[in-house]
């Protein structure tokens, strides 16, 4: 708001009250990391980002948390905007949060920091085959998860469901939900006469991310 003196009045100035340091909008530093982090080799380089003052010059770090492990690591910035996250298999599986560690411009003026959160587990695979014989539709699925001990994937029991989609169609529908056997199969069959898309899809579990197979037209 403008304020008025007697001179400035008789000059026709209007003089601008500078608003308090505690007014003025406080400077940022964001990271940006991935959240659904997927364990299915064994290593995989991400990418994390800074952004705001601190992208340009400064300091910034972030340490990544779990919430019964503790530290796992974190991000560290100096003066730029990218740095890269190693992610071995031996990872520790669950959601971490970047927590802020502190940051700085190049005056030493601290900066205000955001959390984010990185979601990490296994990668999962979905198989099926399918076959007709006059109109009723045999259906197989079958379940795996990536193994950290051999560095490959093994059929193991899941939870999933069998979907369709009408031909011409975008949208998937459930058709029935299975549990596969230790062996990592379940198998479906039904009566139906047209053409349909179908797909074996696993759900998302405490250690591992949930997938969709292909698909298959029967």
């Amino acid at each position: 708001m403008g304020i008025r003196t007697t001179a400035a009045l008789a000059a026709g100035v209007v003089l601008i009250a500078a608003a308090p340091a505690s007014a003025q909008a406080t400077a940022v530093c964001n990271l940006t990391a991935p959240y659904r982090v997927v364990i299915g080799q064994p290593y995989k380089e991400f990418t994390v980002y800074a952004s705001g003052v601190c992208s340009v010059t400064g300091t910034s770090g972030w340490d990544l948390i779990h919430p019964s492990q503790g530290s796992q690591g974190g991000a560290y910035f100096s003066g730029g905007n990218r740095q890269s996250w190693d992610v071995y298999d031996f990872h520790t599986i669950g959601l971490h949060t970047w927590r802020p560690s502190g940051a700085f411009d190049n005056n030493s003026n601290p900066l205000t920091q955001n959390t984010v959160q990185s979601d990490i587990r296994l990668a999962t695979a979905a198989w099926i085959s399918s076959k007709r014989t006059a109109d009723v539709v045999t259906l197989t699925g079958t379940s795996l998860v990536y193994s950290t001990d051999y560095d490959k994937y093994y059929k193991r029991s899941a939870k999933g469901a069998f979907q369709f989609r009408e031909r011409g169609t975008t949208t998937w529908k459930g058709l029935k939900g299975v549990t596969t056997s230790s062996a990592g199969v379940a198998t479906m069959a039904y009566r139906y006469s047209k053409t349909r898309d179908y797909r074996f899809v696993l759900y998302t579990t405490p250690v591992s991310w949930d997938q969709a197979s292909a698909t298959t037209t029967r």
